[in-house]
């Protein structure tokens, strides 16, 4: 007779430190518009490894825009210094993480606004 036992790992996903809001304050303070593109507006998707020490590798477009987002998306997500890593029981491992990051202009943002308030 075997008997198998399956014990329920709890995961903590990895994340930036100081959370989503330090995040996001983050890409305001550093994100910039490339300068050799006009206009536009989207989203590209990074994709990149955080390591057990909260450095982070492998960064790779996973949707993209066009090559000067892409590159944008890529240095902004290289600056930010080591996040804390996931968690599985106690203990950091590496783990694979995916962030959107959006490009719009002031005047999108001021067309948003204006529509939020009708």
């Amino acid at each position: 007779m075997v008997s198998l036992s399956a014990k329920a790992q709890k995961l903590t996903p990895p994340h930036f430190r100081g959370g989503d809001k330090a995040f996001h304050e983050f890409l305001d303070q550093n994100l910039k518009w490339p300068k050799e593109v006009s206009g536009g507006e989207g989203i590209v998707t990074i994709s990149f490894f955080v390591e057990n020490d909260g450095r982070l590798t492998d960064l790779k477009v996973v949707k993209g825009m066009s090559e000067p987002f892409n590159k944008e998306a890529l240095r902004v997500i290289s600056l930010s210094k080591k996040w804390i890593p996931a968690m599985r029981d106690g203990h950091f491992i590496k783990s694979k993480y995916s962030v959107p990051i959006q490009f719009y202009t002031v005047q999108d943002v001021q067309v948003l606004d204006s529509a939020k308030a009708n």
